[in-house]
């Protein structure tokens, strides 16, 4: 095969934007999430900086030739927080979210999965 077919079927790198605050990342994903079906927050604790980062893979459609661009959002965190299983959201009557340790039955909130890697991931 040669140089410029190749090139057609290589995926492009991930891109990363590291978003202002905690706030605009859990916003951006639960409304991504009615379009991404399983969606999750992966988490992760830099051994250089000794922070955690959290945040989400996504695609962007049409680019490179219809396969996506694949982009990941994320913010950092100075500590571990607790009760970091879930992250629960309602925009119902103000925008408010935490983290939390189960989904207990509920129409107030929306839950998506923190998903802790044993570290940082090869794209990062």
């Amino acid at each position: 095969m040669d140089k410029e077919k190749e090139a057609k079927h290589d995926l492009h790198p991930v891109i990363k934007m590291k978003l202002a605050s905690m706030d605009d990342l859990v916003r951006m994903a639960f409304f991504s999430a009615a379009r991404n079906a399983g969606l999750n927050f992966l988490f992760f604790k830099d051994g250089e900086s000794k922070k955690w980062h959290i945040g989400f893979l996504t695609g962007v459609a049409g680019y490179f030739n219809l396969r996506g661009l694949p982009m990941y959002f994320y913010y950092i965190l100075d500590v571990k927080p607790k009760n970091c299983k879930f992250i629960k959201y309602n925009s119902m009557k103000m925008e408010k979210w935490d983290f939390c340790e189960s989904t207990p039955a509920s129409t107030e909130w929306s839950y998506l999965p923190v998903i802790e890697l044993d570290g940082k991931p090869s794209f990062f």
